[in-house]
């Protein structure tokens, strides 16, 4: 990693990372980029990405095990936080430490988190009361603001107890009454990202006119609250444009902040929507007029080769053989956490992820293992569940454009009655292939989920003797066809479909992009478990696991 974003870098298809990394925000502190993203109420909480020039990036770690210990976040009690949890972090470089703010809409606060060491913590961990909608961290000298708001600029500042932890000093101060500035009606301008460059702050926000497209657009001023010098803030549109992207018609690129690189370019990491996939990083040139205002440049492009992945998206859908790292990731590290450490549930169980890694929800550590058996990641059933969407201990990763395909192998000779467990393409109109154990016999089954989340098709089941079974997801994205299909295989060389395809839809009751999901849930009694030999995705899916004496 050379620490350089130039033009020849940024000569890639279109977007950065073809999967879903909504509402960027980027820093640079000289050697890395790092950059925050939405990923709602998946767990871990608020992923860290890290690229040497923007364009390829890795995950590099999270700011903790979960965001807080409620019922809604683990997927207890008949709760969940579906299309809720974190939204729109901010992520900064200062003085040698890093940060990261966060709202919850789900617990109605906001999180600040703070580390001398992204990827290794400890990350010290402040709770505000009150949820600061879409907020950006601001760094004024010795002065630390939020600045935030949907339809209006509020800005409140920060204050620090001996401790390290942060607090709200003083209530929000209004910047500007109204952020639209190109519309009457639709989407009211959010997601401030606010800096100070030059002599000028700058808070940058989306807006989304009824009828038109998603627009970025700049607020700025050369004081903070120019009112009270009989001043105010400007406003001006800087982009309102489009990209096609594998046959799909765009509906704006914006949202996101804008970094300096290393050679002192300006560029800005927006977001378009495609789709099921979810919304994905687009990466624009930034220039400043001779008045200080910004210039944006979005080229077109195109995705390049139809089975090409981006650059950036090859380290968030990744194969696993599941070995264990008997060592606690980073983000494990955090300090004044709370009740992040009071349930059994919550404890680290001495297994370790990759971080490709998320749980649909907040896991129960009590039910999952890679120790138990070594190579295997082993699904135990704990809790009851009616399906798929309020089943705990479900396992994601991202699916990518503009096609992917992710299998596994799945032992299943310790099933119960009433277990379900495979593979699935996984939002509220989700689809799986899956093996279910009804009065002590296993059959294979394809099922998916009509737009509310209801099962709508199932299909005729397939006997199973066998205790080891592949399953296998493909889904396509070209040409918005936003197809899964699904299959399994006894011998490892033949595939057999199963069911019929699913027309995959973004609900907003989710709002995030669909993911491959391995998942084991009970519906009559626990206890049960199944052992996931390997999960692999690509080209890697008709690869051999070595055995142990090669």
């Amino acid at each position: 990693m050379t620490g350089r974003a130039d033009r020849a870098a940024l000569d890639v298809g279109r977007p950065v990372i073809f999967a879903d990394v909504p509402d960027p925000d980027v820093t640079y502190d000289g050697r890395h980029y790092y950059m925050v993203s939405t990923t709602m109420y998946f767990a871990p909480s608020v992923p860290i990405m890290r690229s040497g020039d923007l364009v390829h990036w890795s995950i590099a770690g999270y700011t903790g095990p979960i965001l807080d210990d409620t019922d809604a976040l683990a997927l207890r009690n008949g709760s969940s936080a579906y299309g809720q949890g974190t939204w729109a972090a901010s992520i900064r470089y200062h003085e040698g430490t890093y940060y990261v703010s966060v709202g919850s809409l789900t617990t109605q606060q906001t999180y600040v988190y703070a580390t001398p060491s992204i990827e290794d913590g400890p990350w010290t961990r402040s709770v505000l009361d009150g949820y600061a909608h879409d907020q950006s961290l601001l760094f004024d000298g010795d002065d630390v603001y939020l600045v935030y708001g949907s339809g209006a600029i509020d800005l409140r500042r920060l204050g620090r107890e001996p401790d390290g932890t942060f607090v709200w000093d003083g209530p929000p101060t209004r910047l500007v009454d109204d952020a639209n500035v190109d519309q009457t009606s639709g989407l009211d301008a959010e997601g401030a990202h606010a800096y100070r460059i030059g002599d000028h702050y700058y808070v940058f926000m989306i807006e989304w006119p009824t009828g038109g497209i998603r627009q970025e657009l700049v607020w700025r001023s050369t004081s903070l609250t120019p009112q009270s010098q009989g001043g105010a803030w400007e406003g001006r549109l800087v982009l309102s444009q489009a990209v096609s992207v594998e046959g799909r018609q765009g509906d704006g690129v914006a949202q996101g902040g804008v970094v300096q690189a290393a050679d002192g370019q300006w560029y800005a990491m927006l977001f378009q929507d495609e789709g099921p996939l979810g919304r994905s990083p687009q990466l624009a040139r930034v220039t400043w007029d001779d008045d200080g205002w910004p210039v944006y440049a979005l080229d077109t492009g195109t995705t390049g080769d139809a089975g090409a992945r981006s650059p950036g998206a090859m380290e968030l859908l990744v194969s696993d053989d599941f070995d264990n790292q008997p060592t606690q990731a980073g983000y494990w590290s955090t300090t004044n956490a709370g009740a992040l450490t009071t349930a059994d549930e919550n404890a680290w169980n001495g297994s370790s992820l990759g971080l490709a890694w998320q749980w649909n929800h907040h896991p129960d550590h009590r039910f999952w293992s890679l120790t138990e058996r070594p190579g295997h990641l082993r699904l135990t059933t704990g809790s009851l569940a009616s399906g798929i969407i309020d089943a705990r201990n479900t396992l994601t990763q991202r699916t990518c454009g503009p096609a992917s395909a992710a299998a596994i192998s799945l032992d299943v000779s310790a099933m119960r009655n009433g277990d379900v467990a495979g593979l699935s393409a996984y939002q509220q109109k989700y689809g799986y292939v899956a093996v279910e154990m009804v009065e002590g016999a296993r059959r294979l089954v394809m099922r998916r989920a009509d737009a509310q989340g209801h099962v709508a098709f199932t299909s005729t089941h397939v006997p199973l003797t066998a205790d080891t079974v592949l399953l296998r997801v493909d889904v396509d994205f070209r040409d918005a066809a936003d197809r899964a299909t699904f299959a399994y295989s006894l011998d490892g060389a033949t595939w057999t479909p199963i069911g019929d395809d699913l027309a995959m839809e973004y609900s907003l009751d989710h709002f995030t992009g669909y993911r491959f999901a391995i998942f084991c849930y009970a519906t009559a009694e626990t206890g049960g478990h199944v052992d996931v030999d390997w999960f692999r995705v690509g080209d890697d899916i008709d690869r051999r696991r070595p055995s142990p004496a090669s």
